[in-house]
C-alpha cells in the first residue's frame, strides 16, 4: 500500500478513537448528573460496563471501516487505471497522455526561472501498418501494437511518459533530454523495434517505425508541440520511413518556430493522407 494510504488510515483511526473518547466523556458527565454522583456501587459498575461496551464496539467498527477504505482505494485505482490506459497496449491513452504532459510542462513553466529543464516530445508511427492488417489480419496488427508499446516502455526511463495517441501512433515525453539526447533515444527505439517480428511462423514480418520529434525548454502548449513533432513525422515518412526527424524549438520569445525543420502542419487530405501505407 502506498504511504499516503497508510497515513490516511492512521489519521482516520485517530479521528475515530477521538470520537469514541468524546462519546465516553459525554456518557460519564451524563451519568454523573443523572444519578447525582457515583456514590452507589451499582452506579459505578453500570458506568464501567457502558464504557467498556462503548470501546469494545468501537474497535471492530474501526477495523471494518479501515477494511472498507482499503477496498475502496483498490477499486478506485482499478477504475483510474481503466480510465487512463489504452485497453490493448496498457500505455497511457490519448487523453491521459495529453493531461500528464500538460501537467509536467506546467510544473516546468512555474519553475523555469529557477532551472533549465529540457524536454522532448516524440511521435512514433508504425510503418506500413495497413498492409500488416490487410495481409496478416487485425489480430497480428494488435500483436504489433502490443509489441511496439512493450518495447517503448522497456526502453525509456520510468518517469518518462509513454502513450498511444490512436491507431498505430504513439507518443513519448522525455524529461531532462535535449535534442541530441532525444535523437539518441529515438534511434535506440527505432533500432529496437526494427528487431521485432510478428505474424505466423511462415509469414514473419519485421516492424519499423518513423519518428518525428521536437525538443524544447519553454512553456509551450501541447497542441503546438504535437503539430511540430507531427510535421517532422511527416518528413520522416516522406523521406522513406524507418527514420528519425528531430528539431529544436526556437528560443523563448520568438514564437513557436522550429530551428532546422519546416513548421507547417502537414495536410491530412489528398496525397499526404493517402500515404496510408503508414
Amino acid at each position: 500500500m502506498r504511504q499516503t494510504s497508510i497515513d490516511d488510515l492512521a489519521r482516520f483511526s485517530l479521528e475515530l478513537l477521538g470520537l469514541t473518547m468524546t462519546m465516553g466523556a459525554v456518557m460519564v458527565i451524563a451519568a454523573f448528573y443523572t444519578f447525582d454522583g457515583f456514590g452507589l456501587p451499582a452506579t459505578r459498575a453500570t458506568l464501567l460496563f457502558c464504557l467498556l461496551a462503548l470501546f469494545g464496539c468501537a474497535l471492530p467498527l474501526q477495523a471494518y471501516a479501515a477494511f472498507r477504505i482499503v477496498q475502496l482505494r483498490r477499486q478506485n485505482r482499478r477504475l483510474h487505471h481503466a480510465a487512463t490506459r489504452d485497453g490493448l497496449t496498457q500505455v497511457l491513452n490519448r487523453a491521459a497522455f495529453k493531461q500528464a504532459a500538460e501537467a509536467e510542462i506546467g510544473v516546468f513553466a512555474r519553475r523555469r526561472n529557477r532551472d533549465a529543464t529540457n524536454y522532448a516530445l516524440l511521435i512514433l508511427d508504425a510503418d506500413h501498418f495497413k498492409k500488416i492488417n490487410d495481409r496478416l489480419g487485425h489480430h497480428v496488427g494488435d500483436e504489433a501494437l502490443t509489441a511496439i508499446a512493450s518495447t517503448l516502455r522497456r526502453s525509456v526511463r520510468e518517469d518518462d511518459l509513454v502513450g498511444r495517441l490512436g491507431g498505430e501512433e504513439f507518443a513519448i515525453l522525455l524529461k531532462d533530454a535535449g535534442v541530441e539526447e532525444a535523437r539518441i533515444v529515438a534511434e535506440r527505439l527505432r533500432l529496437a523495434i526494427a528487431r521485432v517480428e510478428v505474424g505466423p511462423p511462415d509469414r514473419r514480418t519485421r516492424l519499423s517505425v518513423s519518428t518525428g520529434g521536437v525538443a524544447f525548454r519553454g512553456s509551450v502548449g501541447f497542441q503546438a508541440l504535437y503539430r511540430m513533432a507531427d510535421a517532422n513525422l511527416y518528413e520522416a515518412k516522406r523521406k522513406g520511413r524507418n527514420r528519425v526527424e528531430l528539431s529544436r524549438l526556437g528560443s523563448l520569445g520568438r514564437g513557436p518556430t522550429i530551428e532546422g525543420a519546416p513548421v507547417a502542419r502537414r495536410q491530412r487530405d489528398g496525397e499526404a493522407r493517402r500515404l496510408t501505407a503508414r
